[in-house]
């Protein structure tokens, strides 16, 4: 499946896959297998986004794809299920609350701007029935219960009352759209299908199989060993060693720096300028105070690769009215230069070995799961294609100008009518 196709499919189970889940009911059946036919699958897709559509139209093997992540959730809840997931007390209220969001999005999306409005007064009297005021009760409960940095503090009253209106709003929109029998309507029983299937999946997985897929440290020393292109530690370490080498045979360290680091301060031939007690990571930190002026350390490894350290200068300076020992110095850095997208230490081989590891551990597992359950998904079924979106002209003054013409040789002898 080449990177676009995953890109598109990924981008379609995401939506169809935001919220939370809701208890299964397809074609009016309580419980038992479930089968999505080739007029589901039809369905789904048409509730997709147009780029996902256009894809699925015209592309045989991205409808099977998709069709197969959508099987995978589905068998995945099924085990849940059949493990007792769904009968737990705040699952069953997480539950209850997204069903409510599903049907409540849906009528007001059909309402549209001009629907009737749900006013505070509304949610006010909805609160006042005991029964609607401990349902809300009950979910700040489970959200501070899931939350260890909610439940340490008070939530003020004004936020408290912000989020209950949200919530009343979705309660009165779901009764609502329940009197209309949104409820049976194909593509809203199907969107609750599926919220469900994530979120037991989600669960099920999190509590269950999370442990059966990691990887322990012999594993990964296999598997380090059976695909050596990917201990980059290896290859790096010795790197460092003959750059080391190189340092103390007398080499200029800035030139080596610029040469071979793979941290920003290599264009500064390593230089890392004035810092102090807790500026740098406890290793590098250790080493480099161990060192007197002109001295270069050894191979020093850290989360960000492995450093070789030359200490420039000392100074004492006075700060919060106490002596602080300063340090300049310089480091060559050797690492795999693929920091993550925030800055962050890049990965190590074994971090990468151990998550492929672990990645193969968990597509082996999830296919088991997948072919003992009784999950079916057509994998054949039709996509409409998006409507093509008309051109949006620009605004006066701002279109180009017309091309000048030629003046015709003759004028025309006749206006042809209309």
């Amino acid at each position: 499946m080449n990177s676009t196709r995953k890109a598109l499919i990924a981008a379609a189970i995401a939506v169809i896959f935001s919220g939370g889940l809701i208890f299964w009911q397809v074609k009016a059946r309580k419980s038992g297998p479930v089968e999505l036919t080739a007029d589901d699958m039809s369905v789904i897709a048409a509730e997709q986004p147009p780029q996902v559509r256009a894809r699925l139209a015209s592309d045989e093997q991205a409808r099977k794809d998709f069709a197969l992540e959508l099987r995978r959730w589905l068998a995945l809840a099924e085990e849940a299920e059949a493990h007792g997931v769904h009968t737990e007390p705040d699952m069953k209220r997480q539950l209850e609350l997204q069903r409510a969001s599903i049907i409540a999005t849906y009528y007001f999306q059909e309402q549209g701007e001009n629907g009737p409005n749900i006013t505070d007064e509304e949610v006010t009297t909805f609160f006042k029935d005991p029964i609607n005021q401990n349902r809300f009760d009950l979910l700040m409960t489970d959200i501070k219960a899931n939350d260890p940095n909610l439940a340490k503090q008070d939530i003020p009253k004004e936020e408290i009352e912000a989020f209950k209106q949200r919530v009343g709003r979705v309660y009165i929109g779901e009764k609502k759209g329940l009197e209309q029998g949104f409820d049976k309507r194909p593509k809203v029983r199907l969107q609750v299908m599926l919220q469900q299937a994530r979120l037991l999946g989600q669960k099920y997985a999190f509590d269950n199989l999370k442990k059966k897929i990691e990887a322990t440290d012999a594993e990964v020393d296999q598997y380090l060993a059976d695909h050596p292109e990917m201990d980059t530690d290896k290859a790096n370490l010795a790197k460092a060693q003959e750059v080391l080498k190189r340092a103390q045979a007398g080499e200029d360290f800035a030139k080596l720096a610029q040469e071979f680091s793979t941290d920003g301060s290599k264009e500064q031939g390593g230089d890392l300028g004035w810092f102090g007690p807790g500026r740098m990571v406890p290793e590098f930190e250790k080493a480099a105070y161990a060192l007197k002026p002109g001295e270069i350390s050894g191979i020093v490894k850290s989360q960000f690769g492995f450093h070789i350290i030359k200490l420039e200068e000392r100074k004492t300076e006075t700060k919060d009215g106490k002596p602080t020992e300063m340090l300049r110095a310089r480091h060559i850095l050797i690492s795999t230069p693929d920091a993550n997208a925030f800055g962050g230490p890049p990965q190590t081989g074994r971090v990468k070995a151990k998550g492929a590891l672990e990645q193969e551990k968990g597509e082996k597992l999830l296919k088991e799961i997948v072919e003992r359950s009784h999950v079916k998904v057509a994998e054949n079924y039709t996509v409409k294609p998006p409507e093509q979106q008309p051109m949006q002209g620009l605004p006066p003054g701002l279109e180009a100008p017309p091309a000048e013409q030629p003046a015709p040789k003759e004028a025309p002898k006749a206006t042809p009518k209309p």
